[in-house]
């Protein structure tokens, strides 16, 4: 067996920092404020009020009549005696089909709400006048 050159002699089987005369050091970057998973330009804060969650009750009724479906359709394929598993993944093609309409007016619905808490809260009474 050929003897490594590279190791110490004294046999701890660590290679000498002078066997890669090529090596090139690495500099450490140090870690951003925010954290590590941060960008630079980020803080590790959550966002601030310019950006409102969604209002979730405006999707309720759209997202409740969606499930309806599902659940009728979900009925009518088991009492037809279909496989459980064919008849889950079938209803939910088929109510995917049947309600995409509801689930446009559903986003834009959304879109509307996201809209209105953006523009704030606005008075009915106009410009002040002097």
């Amino acid at each position: 067996m050929a003897r490594d050159d590279s190791r110490k002699k004294d046999g701890s089987g660590k290679k000498d920092a002078a066997a890669n005369p090529n090596r090139v050091p690495q500099r450490r970057t140090p870690i951003p404020s925010g954290g590590p998973g941060t960008r630079p330009g980020q803080s590790a804060r959550r966002p601030g009020p310019d950006l409102a969650p969604p209002d979730l009750r405006v999707q309720l009724p759209y997202f409740a009549a969606r499930i309806a479906a599902l659940l009728v359709v979900l009925a009518i394929l088991l009492i037809l005696s279909v496989n459980p598993i064919l008849a889950l993944l079938a209803g939910l093609v088929i109510v995917g089909v049947l309600t995409y309409p509801l689930g446009r007016l559903q986003r834009k619905a959304a879109q509307r709400a996201a809209g209105r808490a953006d523009a704030g809260p606005r008075s009915s009474a106009g410009p002040a006048r002097r």
